[in-house]
């Protein structure tokens, strides 16, 4: 993790630019497939995804950037899930087993696990813990790849949009540039479905608290 804090972003996305507009015309598919990876590995390794995306938007185009983004952000998070289940559990549970919004999705996720997949995958969270996270909780594998599946579908289409409107790279990840009404609106639907997930897990929660007070009582 410390490595992953020193990591120069900015710089790291400079000349990734600079290898896919040099390489991008004599292989594109190459080009297209070592993207697909970079997505994937910067997912595994915690990195913040959003500059990417911008940047392989501003770079190939809402088309090719959709692909690619969509394709290593599936790849990447089952990755990460897997990892959170097997060689790095005691890591995953360290990092994110004691974060209050799982322990309260805990909760809820016995009964409704497809539905609060969704709603996480949809929610204005780090995606660490929307993968990690959620490999510590009791989901099934099935119920968390069909919820990325589909949510990012949908999803992966924002930031390479707003990325392809670009004008001036270095400013827009920069945060010198205006959001878009594609980026705040990506962003307002973030926000409404983490008071979703919120309300939800608070209805779960005095339920699972009613029922554990009447299991007290008769017993």
């Amino acid at each position: 993790l410390a490595a992953v804090h020193r990591l120069d972003a900015p710089q790291l996305l400079k000349s990734f630019g600079e290898a896919v507009l040099l390489h991008k015309q004599a292989s594109p598919f190459l080009t297209l497939a070592a993207c697909v990876v970079l997505v994937a590995l910067w997912i595994i390794a915690l990195v913040p995804l959003t500059p990417l995306e911008l940047t392989l938007g501003y770079l190939l185009g809402v088309g090719p950037s959709y692909v690619v983004v969509y394709l290593g952000k599936v790849l990447g998070c089952s990755v990460a899930f897997v990892l959170g289940r097997t060689v790095g559990r005691d890591w995953a549970h360290a990092q994110f087993g004691r974060h209050e919004l799982l322990q309260a999705v805990a909760l809820a996720v016995s009964e409704r696990p497809f539905r609060i997949c969704v709603i996480v995958r949809l929610a204005y969270i780090p995606i660490a813990l929307k993968n990690y996270g959620l490999a510590v909780l009791p989901v099934r594998a099935f119920d968390y790849v069909g919820s990325l599946i589909a949510v990012e579908l949908v999803m992966s289409v924002v930031l390479v949009t707003v990325g392809s409107t670009a004008k001036d790279l270095g400013a827009m990840l920069s945060g010198q540039q205006s959001r878009s009404t594609w980026q705040l609106g990506a962003m307002a639907v973030g926000a409404i479905f983490l008071l979703t997930l919120v309300s939800y897990i608070s209805f779960f929660t005095h339920r699972a608290l009613k029922q554990v007070r009447e299991q007290s009582k008769s017993a």
